[in-house]
């Protein structure tokens, strides 16, 4: 098992870094855009579009990673103070709460994206795409977040079974 955990980590660590591209890749797009605009006075109507998928796709490659880190905002002003047992119990329900949503959220993606894929439907904009494209990593990112959930609720109600 300790074996899946390290390629689940490893996985999770290449999508952040995907992740990190495309943010790069964002940035680059919209100063050129920019550039293009002052100095030209032309400009790129394929920018919008793609920066508008890139941000969807950052938020479901790089989420899980997040959560494995412990990296999201967390309200401390109550939990400091609370006995860890208390803590690891708060930890636990928060966590089966979140795998809850997230394996809903994948349910919901999954029959929008079999939709997408049965029916053929393309995004008509700058750039024709197939929705599926762009719609496919939310079913995956949260499926993945989903099982970072249930395996941090896996260690909370470890340490709740033997007292820790």
């Amino acid at each position: 098992m300790h074996t899946a955990w390290r390629f689940f980590d490893k996985l999770l660590d290449i999508m952040a870094a995907m992740a990190g591209v495309l943010l790069v890749f964002i940035v680059g797009a919209v100063c050129y855009t920019i550039g293009m605009r002052f100095f030209f006075n032309q400009t790129t109507i394929w920018i919008i579009q793609t920066t508008e998928y890139a941000l969807l796709w950052i938020v479901f490659l790089a989420t899980s990673w997040l959560l494995k880190e412990s990296g999201h905002i967390t309200t401390e002003i109550i939990y400091v103070h609370l006995k860890t047992k208390t803590k690891n119990r708060l930890d636990f329900v928060m966590s089966m709460v979140g795998a809850a949503v997230c394996i809903f959220l994948m349910y919901l993606s999954t029959v929008y994206l079999w939709d997408c894929i049965v029916n053929e439907v393309k995004d008509v904009r700058a750039v024709t795409v197939p929705k599926s494209a762009i719609f496919v990593i939310i079913p995956i990112g949260s499926l993945l977040l989903s099982i970072q959930f249930l395996r941090i609720a896996w260690t909370k109600f470890t340490a709740l079974r033997t007292g820790r």
